[in-house]
């Protein structure tokens, strides 16, 4: 809705996966980028890498469902310039817009620490980007789902997901999934 006038106007863009949204930006060069890390083909924080890669002049604002300072916090590292989850008010999104075009950065979930646990902070800060997608992805789907969403191979899947084991101190599927939740990296 709070787009809508400029997409009436041909002012948006919009886009599904990230190969797409990488395309887009190049061909449009755009004032603002709208992201989702949650995307499939190439994931938010692989666009986000490749967008600033390019040195366009344009802001770049997170608007995801994952939640939390330690998202917010790898997404500042990535090169956001701002962050705002689905869940906050319309009232947050049209802030963080003013905000970021003003060459201001908005990330208000980094006051709150790096997690609801410590620990938690610590081990997410030691996990890659990439496996933190297939973290993210992990809830409901096989291998070769998150494979194909990611555009990776299930065995590369099933080796991050060992690793996410190893890194996290978890045995199963259901413990990484846990974590996950408790740290609302997935709803």
């Amino acid at each position: 809705m709070l787009l809508e006038q400029k997409k009436r106007d041909g002012g948006v863009a919009e886009t599904d996966n990230g190969v797409d949204a990488i395309q887009k930006t190049k061909d449009t060069r755009p004032d603002l980028v709208l992201l989702d890390i949650g995307l499939p083909k190439v994931d938010g924080f692989q666009v986000l890498q490749r967008l600033r890669a390019l040195q366009l002049p344009l802001k770049i604002l997170v608007l995801t469902s994952q939640g939390g300072a330690n998202f917010a916090q790898r997404c500042k590292q990535a090169g956001a310039d701002g962050f705002v989850t689905k869940s906050d008010d319309l009232g947050e999104l049209t802030d963080a817009i003013k905000m970021v075009m003003r060459n201001y950065s908005f990330f208000p979930q980094m006051e709150y620490g790096q997690s609801n646990n410590r620990d938690d902070g610590k081990l997410l800060s030691d996990i890659s980007d990439r496996e933190l997608s297939v973290l993210i992805n992990a809830k409901g789907l096989t291998n070769k789902q998150i494979g194909e969403q990611l555009v990776l191979s299930e065995k590369t899947i099933s080796t991050y997901k060992h690793r996410l084991k190893q890194k996290l101190n978890a045995h199963t599927l259901i413990e990484l999934i846990d974590f996950a939740r408790r740290n609302n990296l997935i709803g």
